[in-house]
């Protein structure tokens, strides 16, 4: 009897669920989660890039040169200035509207993206609706199209604080004389950083520049001491990173070292649930450490017990 009780008193244990085990899995899993995420949507972004400039070079060159044509003039009316060279393409052919500009067989995409600093490579898309902030980065429509111009500026505008993965969160990394590039029909349009700014949402002025200049957008807080170009999370500011026209040298760009600030995934829409996973998992080590513990212990006092009984 006193045997057969024993046993079933080993089976209710072994049917007990393993809460200190189930506790630390979930915390890692939602540790792991957004890091997870953000991978595989960054190789989505990799294979648009690499879908979307195999697309563009397979431009035959007459059409290329209509493309910019079309593009440039988009930004001399735009800037109020003429475009000779356009001109001359164009040979009076009427302006296209734009979401005609710079589109390969209907594609939304108008280019690509890339920021060293912060390991960004992201498609380039008509507009800053959330189809196109989903996908990657957004060309704002009132500004120029990112092929360049004497008094051409263009507007890229990027999310931040997304859950599931990064786009424009590490240009708070950026610092006067860092360089990014659009890349455009086979061509790259490089930029150096001169400046950022944070202003409210209705604050971001979208006049044509007096040079070629590009403007980097995205989502940020009011500054504080300890985040002189604001956080991630409250949405209530724009911080602007302002590019101007430079001379692209391959050599800077590959040789450009990423920021170990870029690439922290935690801000203020992650770090609550950050703080919970690590919370439960801590709590199911420190429960499955008292049961390590413990269990010797009762061991040696039923290895007692059945001595005292057996005397």
């Amino acid at each position: 009897m006193e045997h057969r009780a024993r046993h079933l008193r080993g089976q209710g244990r072994r049917r007990r669920l393993p809460v200190p085990q189930l506790l630390i899995a979930v915390g890692l899993v939602l540790c792991l989660a957004p890091v997870v995420s953000n991978l595989y949507w960054q190789q989505v972004a990799h294979e648009n890039v690499s879908s979307f400039t195999s697309t563009a070079e397979a431009v035959d060159p007459e059409t290329k040169e209509h493309l910019l044509a079309q593009a440039r003039a988009y930004n001399a009316r735009l800037g109020g200035y003429e475009d000779q060279w356009a001109n001359e393409v164009l040979a009076g052919e009427e302006v296209w509207e734009y979401d005609d500009q710079l589109s390969i067989d209907g594609d939304e995409a108008i280019g690509w993206v890339e920021v060293p600093k912060c390991g960004i490579e992201m498609t380039v898309y008509h507009g800053v609706g959330e189809p196109a902030l989903s996908s990657g980065v957004g060309h704002q429509p009132e500004t120029s199209l990112p092929v360049g111009g004497e008094r051409s500026h263009c507007y890229l505008t990027g999310h931040s604080g997304m859950r599931q993965f990064r786009v424009f969160d590490g240009i708070r990394a950026l610092e006067v004389g860092d360089v990014f590039a659009v890349h455009v029909l086979g061509d790259a349009y490089a930029y150096r950083v001169t400046g950022w700014e944070i202003v409210d949402p209705d604050g971001v002025d979208v006049a044509p520049g007096d040079g070629d200049l590009c403007t980097l957008v995205t989502c940020t807080t009011s500054p504080d001491p300890w985040s002189p170009k604001g956080r991630i999370g409250i949405n209530d500011k724009r911080l602007l990173v302002h590019g101007e026209r430079c001379e692209y040298d391959p050599s800077e760009f590959e040789d450009a070292e990423a920021s170990p600030a870029a690439s922290v995934y935690v801000n203020d829409n992650t770090r609550p649930a950050l703080i919970a996973a690590a919370l439960l998992a801590l709590t199911g080590l420190a429960l499955l450490g008292t049961r390590v513990v413990r269990r010797p212990r009762r061991r040696s006092e039923t290895r007692r017990e059945e001595h005292r009984r057996e005397q």
